[in-house]
């Protein structure tokens, strides 16, 4: 028997590890933005915390956390419609695309100022004098803008491009937030003018983001065949297939981040401000450990809507694979650091947060599994499944609301840290399963447990370990991060072909 395999059995590996590498390559200029972002969120929510103090900082979060709820919602669903959208008519109808564009941005701004002037009639359900209540209304104009910059960064995504939007959103936005809070401090703005900090830049962004998709679709148009004609306006049928996808793609959106940010308003209006300050500070914290997977997803969400729409699904295959235990691999020793040392890092915010140790420690256990299925939820959206996403996110709200309401009161943040995990589970178990079904590929969850372990030994063992020994401070913690590195980069070595790193040292090289 010849020890050849099959050249189509080839042609179909050679592809997988060409979309694998081409993951490595934005992935990694994508990682690089994320972490800058998380970075710069990380020093805003210290300054908040710092500067306001933990009833003030409740006030703040709870108010973003409104705003991100409505920004989903304004959005409608138009971001994931381009990412899923844009790349099929690139390669099918380009002479499609500016006209797609134009409407996906129409349809955001236009929802954004709906539901920016909808504010003013239900802002009195608060108990008056609520101080969240001036806050939204002070940063509340933002609104249509966020959602044009959102969808717009999106757009320029589907063109193949991750430059714009790393350096837009993932490093302009987010350098800004921090200077602006520390400049409302020094002249003496309250609580709303630090709310503003964080929403303007957003607004900042809209000019470049217009101006990118200006030159992009500028390139498209002179791209086009002679004789064909770029159209202004999608008709009817492109319509029609955008508001399918995107409906559905609306309620989930807004449903996904109620899930994220409802349980800090929740805590807010149950334990107070000061709760709130307390678990929505720990849970930012949290939030630097998604981004690997971020910067990921950014990169082969489009990858994934591309190929399925050619049949090639032993590529999307090997690229969710792969790119699964890169998540695991760079992501878990986040959470795990954090886990172990969650005092450590909650006081650098003030004695008034050391209550929400326990509560870091559940939301990052919590995430290392919900990690673990790396990038399930993109995969189901790109399949066209947008649907069952929204199904999905109701019975997780309804969970995550239920969960709150019943256990908050008794058992406080803990609890709305067990919540959530939990509904973050349900999320992840729910969407594995239907992936499953839809498109026939499921994880090697062998091939991910095996990483998720020996990140484990390497990063909590000795973190641990030096905890035990020496307490908590900032000197175990870089002690820890430090061994822990070591013992991480000589498992990568050792297990180099199972995590493909032979794509990430190619793209070292260049």
């Amino acid at each position: 028997m010849s020890s050849q395999r099959p050249d189509s059995v080839r042609r179909t590996s050679a592809a997988a590890s060409s979309e694998v590498g081409r993951a490595a390559r934005g992935g990694a200029l994508t990682l690089v933005g994320t972490a800058s972002s998380a970075a710069f969120g990380f020093a805003f929510s210290l300054l908040l915390a710092r500067l306001w103090g933990a009833s003030d900082a409740g006030v703040v979060l709870q108010a973003i956390a409104l705003f991100t709820i409505a920004l989903s919602l304004a959005r409608l669903g138009m971001d994931t419609t381009a990412v899923w959208l844009l790349p099929r008519l690139r390669s099918r109808a380009p002479e499609q695309v500016p006209g797609a564009i134009g409407f996906l941005l129409t349809c955001a701004a236009a929802a954004g100022a709906l539901l920016a002037a909808s504010w003013w009639g239900v802002r009195g359900l608060w108990p008056d004098g609520a101080p969240v209540v001036a806050v939204v209304d002070a940063i509340s104009w933002t609104l249509p803008l966020a959602a044009l910059t959102a969808v717009g960064l999106a757009c320029t995504r589907a063109f193949g491009g991750i430059v714009a939007f790393n350096v837009i959103d993932n490093l302009t936005t987010p350098i800004l937030r921090p200077v602006l809070l520390v400049a409302g401090h020094l002249l003496g703005v309250g609580v709303a003018g630090a709310a503003l900090g964080w929403a303007v830049p957003t607004v900042l962004a809209t000019g470049a983001v217009t101006l990118v998709l200006h030159r992009s679709t500028t390139r498209l148009r002179r791209g086009l065949a002679p004789g064909v004609v770029p159209l202004r306006w999608p008709a009817r049928d492109l319509r029609t297939q955008i508001a399918r996808y995107s409906l559905p793609r609306t309620f989930a959106s807004a449903m996904e981040q109620s899930i994220i940010w409802i349980d800090v308003v929740l805590v807010g209006v149950i334990a107070g401000s000061a709760a709130a300050g307390v678990y929505g500070s720990a849970a930012r914290f949290v939030a630097a450990g998604v981004i690997v997977a971020t910067a990921v997803r950014i990169v082969v969400a489009p990858r994934f809507s591309a190929l399925l729409g050619e049949g090639r699904t032993d590529e999307v295959a090997s690229l969710y694979a792969v790119t699964a235990r890169w998540i695991l691999l760079f992501g878990a020793p986040v959470y795990l650091t954090l886990a172990v040392f969650a005092p450590t890092v909650l006081s650098w915010l003030g004695d008034d947060f050391a209550s929400g140790a326990t509560a870091m420690v559940i939301l990052c256990l919590g995430s290392v599994v919900v990690l673990a299925a790396g990038n399930v939820q993109a995969l189901l959206l790109m399949s066209g499944r947008s649907g069952l996403g929204a199904i999905n996110k109701a019975i997780v709200l309804v969970v995550n609301v239920v969960g709150n309401l019943l256990l908050v009161p008794i058992w406080g943040i803990e609890a709305a840290a067990a919540v959530w995990a939990a509904s973050m589970l349900l999320d992840t178990v729910l969407a594995s399963v239907q992936v499953g079904r839809a498109t026939g590929i499921v994880l090697a969850w062998g091939s991910v447990i095996r990483v998720g372990l020996a990140v484990a030994v390497c990063v909590a063992g000795p973190g641990l370990v030096i905890a035990h020994q020496w307490g908590q401070g900032t000197v175990p913690l870089l002690t820890g991060i430090a061994l822990g590195g070591v013992l991480l980069l000589g498992y990568a070595v050792v297990d180099r072909r199972l995590l493909h790193l032979d794509q990430l040292a190619t793209l070292t090289k260049r």
